[in-house]
C-alpha cells in the first residue's frame, strides 16, 4: 500500500508533543543564563532611568456648579451638582467637551504666552521661553541635543479668525498640549488638570493658568451674549444721557430767554422742548431699568467652580519611574534570552540532520 493511502492510525505524527516535563527539564537547564541575563537587564534599565529627565506633576480638581439661570434658583443649583446630564439641561457648556477645549490650539497659544517661574526663581517671560530652553543633552551629556531648525516665517494675514504658526510655534504648542491633561468624572462631573514639566513650581503655575483659561472660556460662553448686551445697552444709555442733558439745557434756556413771554408762538416752542425733554428722559430711564435687568441675568448665568484641591507645588517627582522602567527591561532581557535560546537549538537541530 502506498505511503500516502495508508490507514490514518499507522501515520507517523508529523509534530512533535511537548509535555509539562520538557518545559520544566527546558527551563532547569538554562535558568542561570536566563536569570543571570533578566537581572542584568533589570540592573541596566534601573541604571539607564537616572539618564532621563526628571518630571513634576501638579494638579487641580474643580467641581462645576451653576448659577441660577433658566431652571430656577434651588433646581439650578442641583442641576450644577448632578453631573454631565444636569449640566446639559440648563443650558451650559456640557462638561464632557471640557478636554476638548484644552485640547485647542488657541489654548496651547494662551498656555504658552504666560508667564512662568521656575524653583530658582528665575523668570521666564512665558512658558514657550521655558520649554525653548536648550536641555544639557543625554547620557549624562555624552550625546549632545538635536541642533534647532530653522523654518521660514509664517505669513501674516488680515483674518484674526485663521491661525498662522510658523513650524517652532506649532511644535511648542503641540509640546504644551502633551504636557496637560483634563479629565472629567462622567458621574460626578469633577475636573482634573494635570500638568507635568521638569520643574514643580512651572507644573504648578501652568495648571493654575489652565484652570483659568477654562473658567474664562466656559463663563464668555454662558454669559458671552448677556454680557455683549450689557456693554450695548451701557453704550445707548450714555447716549440717551447725554440726550437729555441737551434736551433739558436747551428748555431751560428758552425759559430763561422767555420768562415774561404770553405770545402762543413762545408756549408751543416750550411745549415742543418740555416734549423732547420728557420723550429723553423716558429713552433714559428705560435703557437704564434694561441694563441693570442684563447686569443681574449675567451675574445669574455666571458658572462657578469649585475649587476642591487647588494647584499645589511637589517635589516628589513623576517621572521617571525607575521601578516599572526596571522591570520592563528584565521582562525584555528575558524575553530576548529565552527567544536567543530557542533560536541557538534550532539551529543545532537543523545542523545535526
Amino acid at each position: 500500500m502506498p505511503e500516502n493511502l495508508q490507514p490514518l492510525g499507522n501515520r507517523k505524527s508529523e509534530y512533535t508533543e511537548i509535555t509539562f516535563n520538557d518545559i520544566s527539564t527546558f527551563f532547569k537547564k538554562h535558568y542561570f543564563f536566563l536569570a543571570l541575563f533578566t537581572v542584568f537587564c533589570t540592573f541596566f534599565g534601573y541604571a539607564m532611568s537616572y539618564t532621563m529627565a526628571k518630571m513634576y506633576r501638579s494638579e487641580t480638581v474643580l467641581l462645576p456648579e451653576q448659577g441660577p439661570a433658566n431652571g430656577g434658583g434651588f433646581l439650578a443649583s442641583l442641576a450644577g451638582l448632578g453631573g454631565i446630564s444636569a449640566i446639559e439641561k440648563i443650558g451650559a457648556v456640557r462638561t464632557d467637551l471640557y478636554p476638548n477645549v484644552m485640547k485647542s490650539m488657541p489654548f496651547a497659544i494662551f498656555m504658552l504666552k504666560q508667564p512662568v517661574k521656575d524653583i530658582n526663581n528665575k523668570n521666564y517671560k512665558s512658558l514657550e521661553e521655558f520649554l525653548s530652553e536648550k536641555p544639557k543633552g543625554h547620557f549624562f551629556g555624552l550625546i549632545p541635543a538635536s541642533p534647532e531648525v530653522n523654518s521660514p516665517p509664517s505669513p501674516k494675514l488680515a483674518d484674526k479668525e485663521i491661525l498662522t504658526l510658523s513650524l517652532k510655534e506649532e511644535n511648542n504648542a503641540r509640546s504644551i498640549l502633551g504636557l496637560i491633561n483634563t479629565t472629567i468624572d462622567p458621574k460626578t462631573g469633577i475636573i482634573t488638570i494635570e500638568s507635568e514639566t521638569k520643574d514643580p513650581v512651572v507644573s504648578a503655575m501652568a495648571v493654575s493658568a489652565a484652570s483659568r483659561y477654562l473658567l474664562n472660556y466656559v463663563e464668555d460662553y454662558r454669559t458671552g451674549k448677556t454680557a455683549r448686551e450689557v456693554t450695548f445697552l451701557a453704550k445707548r444709555m450714555s447716549e440717551a444721557k447725554q440726550r437729555e442733558m441737551r434736551a433739558e439745557y436747551a428748555l431751560q434756556s428758552y425759559r430763561d430767554r422767555n420768562r415774561n413771554a404770553y405770545l402762543n408762538v413762545a408756549r408751543i416752542e416750550e411745549q415742543r422742548l418740555q416734549s423732547d425733554y420728557t420723550l429723553a428722559q423716558s429713552l433714559y430711564i428705560d435703557l437704564a431699568r434694561k441694563y441693570e435687568q442684563a447686569a443681574i441675568k449675567v451675574k445669574e448665568e455666571q458658572p462657578i467652580f469649585k475649587v476642591l484641591e487647588p494647584a499645589k507645588v511637589s517635589f516628589q517627582t513623576s517621572k521617571p519611574r525607575r521601578a516599572l522602567i526596571a522591570l520592563s527591561f528584565g521582562f525584555l532581557g528575558f524575553i530576548s534570552a529565552l527567544a536567543f535560546i530557542l533560536i541557538k537549538i534550532s539551529r543545532s537541530k537543523i545542523t545535526i540532520h
